[in-house]
């Protein structure tokens, strides 16, 4: 058979999100981890958006995706968003072409660094590292009920895009205008702005109880604003996950207070490191 390689159509997304969650779940079982029930909810809003927003490639072989990639552009920023192929198709080349392909569109686009959310597959983060995306910190992700009383969110606002878009241009180094006028609609979404003194410290994103993205001013306070985020994740739902960089001791420490456990970890892979991220907790690895 041969494999054709081409951009995305909108009838491929689906298929996509498929090979995506059973290959994801192949490769937990083939690491000793228990899957569990993945849930395909978080990524159902996620992987149109990348779809219209990004560079989304395929490997198509007798009318069926056996590779994916895709990746978004944000101002110099290029953060591979997904890069999986079927397990019966892995360490063939397929997925390196692909990764080619985006990694230039990226490029094309004026992508200054590179850089990712990698999984455990040591294969896969293999090519990260040969193309020079190297290690910037470890993601840690933290889940549990809260212990304690939940304070109640006080002195927030709706998100708006001008607040979102100021705070990151200096955390994250790119306003990312559209990803936030995506979260600010995603179905079970909310976004507050943290408020002192009648100006914005931080924002934040909850959705069935995940934290995340969230971010602060130098003269924010992380725990304030992330103790808005528990309030209205705890609202949603018992158990609550945050996901920390390890640049952010702030969130380490806030999730470990809370009583959140420590149950998995992936590491962030970078050509150069960017913003201030010490300063940030992502939303996941679909848009970081």
């Amino acid at each position: 058979m041969t494999v054709r390689n081409r951009a995305a159509r909108e009838e491929d997304v689906e298929p996509a999100l498929d090979l995506f969650v059973g290959t994801l779940r192949n490769m937990l079982e083939r690491n000793g981890i228990d899957p569990g029930e993945l849930a395909r909810d978080e990524w159902r809003y996620g992987y149109p958006h990348v779809f219209r927003s990004g560079i989304f490639r395929v490997a198509e072989e007798d009318g069926e995706l056996v590779a994916i990639c895709h990746a978004i552009v944000r101002g110099p920023l290029w953060f591979l968003s997904g890069f999986w192929a079927r397990p019966d198709r892995q360490k063939t080349g397929i997925g390196g072409r692909l990764l080619r392909e985006v990694w230039d569109e990226g490029r094309s686009r004026g992508a200054s660094i590179f850089f990712t959310w990698s999984s455990i597959d040591l294969t896969a983060m293999a090519s990260y590292l040969r193309r020079g995306m190297l290690p910037g910190y470890q993601i840690l992700s933290f889940v549990g009920e809260a212990s304690g009383p939940i304070p109640v969110a006080s002195d927030v606002e709706p998100l708006t895009p001008l607040i979102a878009a100021a705070i990151d241009r200096d955390v994250i180094g790119t306003a990312r205008e559209v990803d936030h006028g995506f979260w600010s609609s995603e179905p079970g979404r909310i976004g507050r702005a943290v408020m002192r003194g009648g100006k914005p410290v931080g924002y934040y994103y909850v959705r069935s109880g995940a934290i995340g993205p969230a971010a602060w001013t130098p003269t924010g306070d992380a725990d304030v604003v992330l103790h808005a985020a528990l309030a209205d994740a705890h609202a949603q739902s018992p158990i609550v996950r945050l996901r920390a960089l390890g640049a952010s001791h702030d969130t380490i420490r806030f999730a470990l207070g809370s009583g959140l456990r420590l149950v998995g970890y992936s590491h962030l892979l970078t050509t150069a490191s960017f913003g201030h991220l010490e300063r940030y907790a992502p939303s996941g690895p679909t848009l970081f």
